[in-house]
């Protein structure tokens, strides 16, 4: 089997991490009943591979909002050493709309945001699910883009015109205008949407997908996956068992600088 590494570590080394992180996260989550899935591939991951994909560099779980909103309130208290979760409430040049819990006892500093005064450590995505509409979530969603970039402009991560824009808003507005966005809907609807990342390969799910959920061998624990997970990696992925072509299986985040 072909084994992959990023900077002097075995990716394994890190996906161990990362394991650990994910394992935290579902600590929290059950102490205080909130709802959460693996997303993307990481989800991929426990159906094709019970584990990691192989040469996946990352990790990924999606959260409804109001569970989302209530693990924020929580995690600087419960999450145990050496996690920390950081996001656009509570680290000033976090760049993303969505939050990061870090293990801030290693180095994992990636190309894009090593400038920026935030944690580098090895992290997991933690992505908030935002309810929707089908027939107006995409002008949402384009709107979040244009503050998203208005940000990375703000933050010395993107360069243009947009930048003459972006000096004249204060980050603090930027970042309300682009969550006014992810939260337009005020009442709970059938369906969610990744709008904070959205893609598209991202349209909105079920909220029940949530409610109905399975516990899967994840490497040496169990991690949740929706019990429909067959139709959403199809709809993801497509044929999502088979392997995509060697030269795609690469770790693709640009890492800098690893430390563990």
């Amino acid at each position: 089997m072909q084994s992959f590494t990023i900077g002097d570590y075995d990716i394994k080394e890190i996906q161990a991490k990362m394991l650990g992180i994910m394992v935290e996260i579902d600590r929290v989550c059950k102490k205080f009943n909130l709802r959460y899935l693996l997303d993307g591939g990481t989800m991929l991951g426990a159906v094709r591979h019970k584990g990691f994909i192989p040469w996946d560099d990352d990790a990924d779980i999606m959260m409804p909002r109001d569970d989302y909103n209530k693990f924020l309130s929580v995690a600087s208290i419960e999450l145990k050493r050496p996690y920390s979760f950081q996001c656009i409430e509570n680290t000033g040049e976090y760049p993303y709309n969505f939050g990061k819990v870090f293990d801030v006892s290693t180095k994992y500093t990636e190309r894009f945001t090593s400038k920026l005064n935030i944690s580098h450590g090895i992290y997991v995505d933690v992505f908030p699910m935002d309810y929707v509409d089908m027939k107006d979530y995409l002008k949402h969603a384009k709107a979040i883009a244009h503050y998203t970039m208005l940000r990375y402009y703000k933050l010395g991560l993107a360069q243009g015109k947009k930048g003459i824009v972006a000096k004249l808003l204060p980050l603090s507005v930027i970042n309300s205008r682009a969550k006014a966005h992810m939260n337009y809907k005020k009442e709970k609807t059938e369906l969610v949407c990744k709008l904070c990342h959205h893609g598209k390969n991202k349209p909105p799910i079920s909220i029940d997908l949530f409610n109905n959920y399975i516990e899967v061998p994840y490497e040496n624990t169990y991690l949740r996956i929706p019990a429909e997970y067959d139709s959403f990696l199809k709809g993801r992925y497509g044929n999502y068992m088979q392997l995509p072509p060697q030269e795609e299986q690469i770790p693709c985040h640009h890492v800098e600088e690893v430390v563990l």
